[in-house]
Protein backbone atom coordinates (compact mmCIF):
# COMPACT_ATOMS: atom_id res chain seq x y z
CA UNK A 1 0.00 0.00 0.00
CA UNK A 2 2.97 2.43 0.96
CA UNK A 3 5.02 1.54 -1.76
CA UNK A 4 2.35 1.81 -4.60
CA UNK A 5 1.88 5.43 -3.17
CA UNK A 6 5.66 6.31 -3.40
CA UNK A 7 6.04 4.95 -6.79
CA UNK A 8 2.80 7.32 -7.73
CA UNK A 9 4.61 10.20 -5.63
CA UNK A 10 7.44 9.76 -7.50
CA UNK A 11 6.03 9.16 -11.21
CA UNK A 12 4.02 12.06 -10.43
CA UNK A 13 7.37 14.82 -9.46
CA UNK A 14 10.23 12.33 -11.06
CA UNK A 15 8.11 11.01 -14.21
CA UNK A 16 9.03 6.95 -12.96
CA UNK A 17 6.60 4.74 -14.64
CA UNK A 18 6.16 1.06 -13.72
CA UNK A 19 5.49 0.24 -17.40
CA UNK A 20 7.90 -1.31 -19.63
CA UNK A 21 9.77 0.92 -22.14
CA UNK A 22 11.37 1.03 -25.36
CA UNK A 23 14.55 -0.25 -25.60
CA UNK A 24 15.80 2.77 -26.61
CA UNK A 25 14.63 4.87 -23.63
CA UNK A 26 16.95 5.43 -20.46
CA UNK A 27 15.57 2.94 -17.69
CA UNK A 28 16.68 1.36 -14.74
CA UNK A 29 15.05 -1.77 -12.83
CA UNK A 30 14.61 -1.44 -9.39
CA UNK A 31 12.09 -4.22 -7.65
CA UNK A 32 10.85 -5.37 -10.52
CA UNK A 33 9.89 -1.49 -11.54
CA UNK A 34 10.96 -0.49 -14.63
CA UNK A 35 12.26 3.42 -13.70
CA UNK A 36 12.55 6.05 -16.72
CA UNK A 37 15.03 8.64 -16.17
CA UNK A 38 13.24 11.25 -14.77
CA UNK A 39 13.49 14.47 -16.31
CA UNK A 40 15.11 17.49 -14.28
CA UNK A 41 13.99 21.10 -13.24
CA UNK A 42 16.12 22.09 -16.77
CA UNK A 43 14.09 19.35 -18.88
CA UNK A 44 16.31 17.05 -19.77
CA UNK A 45 16.34 13.41 -19.12
CA UNK A 46 18.42 12.47 -16.20
CA UNK A 47 21.40 9.85 -17.12
CA UNK A 48 22.18 6.79 -14.40
CA UNK A 49 25.11 7.90 -12.97
CA UNK A 50 27.50 6.21 -10.44
CA UNK A 51 28.79 7.59 -7.62
CA UNK A 52 32.92 7.49 -7.18
CA UNK A 53 32.91 8.99 -3.49
CA UNK A 54 34.48 7.04 -0.08
CA UNK A 55 31.55 8.15 1.27
CA UNK A 56 28.86 6.74 -1.13
CA UNK A 57 31.32 3.66 -3.13
CA UNK A 58 29.18 2.59 -6.01
CA UNK A 59 25.58 4.21 -4.93
CA UNK A 60 24.06 4.96 -8.35
CA UNK A 61 21.72 8.34 -8.72
CA UNK A 62 19.90 10.23 -11.35
CA UNK A 63 21.74 13.77 -11.68
CA UNK A 64 20.91 16.43 -14.15
CA UNK A 65 23.26 16.56 -17.29
CA UNK A 66 24.69 19.61 -16.41
CA UNK A 67 25.18 17.84 -12.48
CA UNK A 68 28.55 18.64 -11.67
CA UNK A 69 29.84 20.44 -14.35
CA UNK A 70 30.28 24.64 -13.98
CA UNK A 71 27.81 24.74 -16.00
CA UNK A 72 25.36 23.54 -13.65
CA UNK A 73 21.61 25.07 -13.57
CA UNK A 74 19.19 23.59 -11.58
CA UNK A 75 21.16 21.01 -9.42
CA UNK A 76 18.53 17.68 -9.69
CA UNK A 77 19.90 15.13 -8.01
CA UNK A 78 18.14 11.92 -6.20
CA UNK A 79 19.29 7.93 -4.83
CA UNK A 80 18.36 5.60 -7.41
CA UNK A 81 18.08 3.59 -4.25
CA UNK A 82 15.73 5.80 -2.19
CA UNK A 83 12.75 3.53 -2.97
CA UNK A 84 14.58 0.66 -1.78
CA UNK A 85 15.47 2.07 1.47
CA UNK A 86 12.26 2.96 1.80
CA UNK A 87 11.19 -0.16 1.28
CA UNK A 88 12.98 -1.87 3.64
CA UNK A 89 12.06 0.55 6.04
CA UNK A 90 8.52 -0.11 5.70
CA UNK A 91 9.18 -3.81 5.78
CA UNK A 92 10.93 -3.40 8.94
CA UNK A 93 7.84 -1.46 10.60
CA UNK A 94 5.55 -3.75 9.15
CA UNK A 95 7.72 -6.82 10.30
CA UNK A 96 7.38 -4.89 14.07
CA UNK A 97 3.79 -4.11 13.73
CA UNK A 98 3.21 -7.97 13.05
CA UNK A 99 5.18 -8.81 15.98
CA UNK A 100 2.73 -6.59 17.90
CA UNK A 101 -0.25 -7.90 16.74
CA UNK A 102 0.96 -11.60 17.42
CA UNK A 103 1.61 -9.89 20.68
CA UNK A 104 -2.00 -8.79 21.10
CA UNK A 105 -3.44 -12.21 19.81
CA UNK A 106 -1.46 -14.23 22.37
CA UNK A 107 -2.34 -11.42 25.06
CA UNK A 108 -5.98 -12.44 23.90
CA UNK A 109 -5.41 -15.83 23.84
CA UNK A 110 -4.25 -15.97 27.54
CA UNK A 111 -6.98 -13.40 28.61
CA UNK A 112 -9.43 -15.59 27.17
CA UNK A 113 -8.40 -18.79 29.19
CA UNK A 114 -8.15 -17.19 32.49
CA UNK A 115 -11.92 -16.01 32.12
CA UNK A 116 -12.54 -19.36 31.83
CA UNK A 117 -10.89 -21.02 34.52
CA UNK A 118 -12.69 -17.92 36.47
CA UNK A 119 -15.89 -18.82 34.97
CA UNK A 120 -15.60 -22.66 36.09
CA UNK A 121 -13.70 -21.54 39.59
CA UNK A 122 -17.32 -19.38 40.18
CA UNK A 123 -19.81 -22.66 39.07
CA UNK A 124 -17.74 -24.53 41.60
CA UNK A 125 -17.97 -22.13 44.19
CA UNK A 126 -22.05 -21.85 43.66
CA UNK A 127 -22.22 -25.94 43.66
CA UNK A 128 -20.28 -25.66 46.97
CA UNK A 129 -22.27 -23.06 48.75
CA UNK A 130 -25.60 -25.03 47.44
CA UNK A 131 -24.08 -28.62 49.43
CA UNK A 132 -23.28 -26.28 51.97
CA UNK A 133 -26.76 -24.58 52.27
CA UNK A 134 -28.36 -27.59 52.00
CA UNK A 135 -26.03 -29.45 54.49
CA UNK A 136 -27.19 -26.92 56.75
CA UNK A 137 -30.70 -26.79 56.42
CA UNK A 138 -30.57 -30.81 56.62
CA UNK A 139 -28.23 -30.06 60.32
CA UNK A 140 -30.33 -27.65 61.68
CA UNK A 141 -33.69 -30.09 60.45
CA UNK A 142 -31.75 -32.80 62.77
CA UNK A 143 -30.97 -30.75 65.46
CA UNK A 144 -34.36 -29.32 66.03
CA UNK A 145 -36.01 -33.05 65.49
CA UNK A 146 -33.67 -34.33 68.02
CA UNK A 147 -34.25 -31.05 70.52
CA UNK A 148 -38.13 -31.64 70.19
CA UNK A 149 -38.53 -35.53 69.31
Amino acid sequence: MLIGFLFYVFEFVFGFSESCMAPSESSSIVNDFVMESPTCWCGLKTPLKTSHTKKNPGRRFFACPNYNTGDARCEFFVWLDILTLLEENFRVRENKASCCWEDVLQRDYDVRKREEKVRDAVKNLKKQKQKLLMMYWVLTFVVVFAWFG
